[in-house]
């Protein structure tokens, strides 16, 4: 009998949105028995786990993999209520999947060193306070952050922007098991609201993989704390907030490369706007239609790390895509749909001089 881990079951159950009952329904095992080889309870036979393998869809070699599967605990992210917990699963199964693979794949290519420091927020340090010791660890001194993926990639974060299945989650902060550093990047999001997204999971990083907080509501308070700091410091933005136009918030989309909601927000957080003048502003906003698609168009931060590295793998130690899909562990299908290079749909919109 071949050893399995038998914890990798529930990964792949999940992530292909099964529940025990569909197993136990279409491949003739006992709940029971499926249930207690999840929990490594149980072993099973190397028939069943032949069976197991081909409903998921999966190679036999995914469940060989020995490492240990980390808990959810380690995953932050931004969950809104109306996502069920099948497409949540399945994520988190993608997420636990993907941490695998980044280790496997990094063997072989040298990672810049990870030298951010780790802050616990508290009465005497605000995560305010906490993004601006960062800017001042990646030497953005003043002004607006220049490319956030080429700056967090170069300081020992990997980056890897996928579909999530849902446009209900924007991103995900993560740590595997060799300790690297990830932050997942939802690949359906708008483009101008990709570096809050990342500037968010980089606030996760910074202060609750070492920390964690006391609740989900907590972590997502403090990092919208620091993104907002981190990218649009208080001091340098205020006097740009003022008397704010349509015209002004395009020019100030452009120069801090953050969308237009996000800059009237921090508008109204500063109080440098009343709240009727916020929601006179959104009101306009959803009458264009910018709740979905903003106008003016930011520059695409693509990552780099994990597209080198397959590069890397295919052009200078000459691994074939079956070469690739063996060391993964993982299909055709999944291989082409997650790694395939996605085209990009600019969609822009004119932009009016109107005041608000």
């Amino acid at each position: 009998m071949n050893p399995f881990n038998y914890e990798k079951l529930e990964i792949a159950r999940l992530l292909r949105q099964k529940t025990q009952k569909d197993v136990v329904k279409d491949v003739g095992i006992s709940q029971s028995t499926l249930s207690k080889a999840e929990h490594g309870l149980l072993e099973l036979s190397d028939d069943m786990m032949q069976k197991l393998s081909q409903y998921y869809d999966m190679p036999i070699e995914f469940f060989s993999e020995m490492y240990e599967v980390p808990p959810v605990g380690y995953l932050y992210y931004r969950r809104k209520l109306t996502i069920t917990n099948k497409i949540i699963d399945s994520f988190i199964a993608k997420v636990q999947i993907f941490k695998a693979i980044i280790d496997s794949l990094m063997q072989s290519v040298e990672l810049p060193d990870y030298t951010l420091d780790n802050y616990r927020p508290s009465e005497d340090l605000s995560p305010k306070e906490i993004a601006h010791k960062i800017r001042f660890s990646l030497k953005v001194f003043h002004g607006p952050v220049p490319n956030l993926s080429t700056l967090l990639e170069n300081n020992g974060i990997v980056i890897v922007r996928f579909d999530f299945g849902t446009e209900k989650i924007d991103g995900v902060s993560a740590i595997t098991n060799e300790n690297r550093k990830v932050m997942f990047i939802n690949s359906q999001m708008p483009d101008d609201r990709i570096r809050f997204s990342m500037a968010h999971e980089l606030g996760h990083i910074i202060m609750h993989i070492a920390n964690p907080p006391k609740s989900s509501e907590e972590a997502e308070r403090e990092a919208d704390e620091f993104a907002t700091e981190f990218l649009m410091p208080e001091l340098e933005i205020r006097p740009m907030l003022e008397d704010l136009t349509i015209s002004t918030l395009a020019t100030l989309k452009r120069r801090w490369r953050v969308s237009m909601h996000a800059i009237v927000r921090r508008a109204k957080d500063l109080e440098v706007i009343s709240n009727q003048q916020y929601r006179n502003m959104q009101i306009y906003f959803s009458k264009k239609g910018y709740t979905k698609s903003e106008p003016i168009q930011l520059p695409i931060e693509q990552p780099t790390i994990l597209k080198e590295t397959l590069r890397l793998y295919k052009d200078e130690l000459g691994y074939s895509d079956q070469d690739l899909m063996s060391i993964m562990h993982i299909n055709k299908n999944d291989f082409a749909e997650w790694f395939a290079p996605q085209p990009k749909i600019i969609r822009l919109q004119p932009i009016f001089n109107k005041s608000i």
